[in-house]
């Protein structure tokens, strides 16, 4: 087992047994090396049975793309593994240190293959769309990575939630209001905007990227757009997003271990 391969495994196993990685164990690694480690995680993956379900963004804002170095934002995997429904509680003992984010979610209509596509092209390629909670949760300990370490890590991926799915118009949906609650408190609330980081904007440099890196966009695969609100500490209890006409509810165990 080579050293890179060897890594991929080590991240896979953090997440497995909620144990982070050292941060100087992805020292060194650019954005190339963490995409190629990236890879072979979503192989030892689906060597394991999972099945590809989508992709998710990073980064989409310029701030954190400046933070890290990047000129772009990034992208992970979504596996079948890590959907969960509505009904189903987390239990934040089988995490390290989760992040919860409220993003758009977009679901494919149909394949795509590599060629030039419009926008419109892009969006007419859109069958429905959903709010959506991701849950992040960095492998790396204490959150401390590198752009490359990043991605080797899949982007933080760890588990996401859709919401009540409807039909993807796209002058309909340029724009969406969020509302955010924890425990019947609101966190925060908006309207996403119409520039380079809005959903449909970010979507569309998505596709583009992954049909570029030669990655499979299939019908039924779903694409999570970026955090309209920044990364909030999960604590114990139930998150309402209210989005799209609809509200998504995710209820949260504490940790036996918890203080």
């Amino acid at each position: 087992m080579n050293t890179a391969t060897s890594l991929s495994t080590r991240l896979l196993l953090a997440g497995q047994h909620a144990s982070p990685l050292a941060p100087d164990q992805g020292e060194g690694l650019d954005v190339s090396a963490g995409y190629a480690l990236q890879g072979q995680g979503l192989q030892q993956r689906q060597a394991r049975q999972e099945q590809l379900s989508g992709w998710k963004v990073a980064f989409a804002g310029a701030a954190a793309q400046h933070r890290f170095g990047l000129s772009e934002p990034v992208y992970g995997v979504l596996t079948d593994t890590m959907a969960l429904s509505e009904d189903q509680p987390v239990d934040l003992s089988q995490l390290i240190r989760p992040k919860l984010e409220i993003e758009v979610a977009f679901i494919l209509g149909q394949d795509l293959l590599p060629d030039f596509h419009s926008d419109e092209a892009l969006l007419a390629a859109i069958a429905e769309v959903a709010p959506a909670f991701e849950i992040a949760d960095s492998r790396w300990q204490n959150w401390t990575f590198n752009a490359g370490a990043f991605l080797a890590d899949n982007a933080a991926a760890a588990l996401y939630c859709l919401g009540q799915r409807q039909g993807f118009l796209p002058e309909r949906h340029r724009q969406v209001d969020y509302r955010l609650y924890h425990n019947g408190q609101e966190l925060g609330a908006g309207i996403s905007g119409l520039d380079a980081d809005s959903p449909q904007s970010i979507l569309c440099w998505l596709i583009r990227r992954l049909l570029a890196d030669r990655q499979p966009l299939r019908a039924g695969q779903v694409i999570l757009s970026g955090a309209l609100l920044p990364p909030l500490d999960i604590q114990p209890g139930l998150y309402q997003l209210s989005m799209l006409g609809a509200d998504t509810i995710l209820r949260f165990e504490p940790s036996p271990f918890a203080g």
